[in-house]
C-alpha cells in the first residue's frame, strides 16, 4: 500500500503538466471560495434559494446560510478532480487526464458565473 502511494505520487509530481493543472484548480478553487463566503450576506431574513417554473411563487425562500453550500461545492469539487487527475495519471491515462485538466479549468470560470448569478438574485 506503501510503495503504490509512494509511486503514485512520485510519478504526479514528475509530469510538470499534471501539476500545473492540479495547481491551478487549486488555487482558482481557493478564490472561488473566497469569492462565495466573502459573498454571503448573513441577515435574519429569507432569501431566494430555489427556482422552479412549476410552483406558484417561482421563488422560494431559505435561510442564507443554505448559500454556504456553494462553498462546500467548490470543496468537493476540488478534491474530486485533483483526485481524478491524479488517478488517470497513475492508470498511465496522461493524454486522458491533460483533457479532464482542461475541462476542469473551463468549467471554473462557469462556477463563477452561475455562482454570481444566484447569489444576484439570492441578495
Amino acid at each position: 500500500m506503501n510503495t503504490r502511494l509512494t509511486a503514485t505520487l512520485k510519478n504526479f509530481f514528475a509530469d510538470r503538466v499534471i501539476l500545473t493543472f492540479t495547481l491551478a484548480i487549486i488555487l482558482i478553487g481557493i478564490a472561488y471560495i473566497a469569492f462565495v463566503i466573502f459573498s454571503l450576506r448573513p441577515s435574519g431574513l429569507q432569501v431566494a434559494a430555489h427556482y422552479t417554473a412549476f410552483g406558484e411563487t417561482h421563488y422560494y425562500r431559505d435561510k442564507w446560510y443554505y448559500l454556504i453550500s456553494f462553498a462546500i461545492f467548490g470543496l468537493i469539487f476540488i478534491v474530486a478532480h485533483v483526485g481524478l487527475l491524479a488517478k488517470l495519471a497513475s492508470l498511465s491515462l496522461r493524454p486522458l487526464a491533460v483533457a479532464f485538466g482542461w475541462l476542469s479549468l473551463i468549467m471554473m470560470p462557469l462556477l463563477f458565473i452561475f455562482t454570481q448569478s444566484v447569489l444576484g438574485v439570492a441578495f
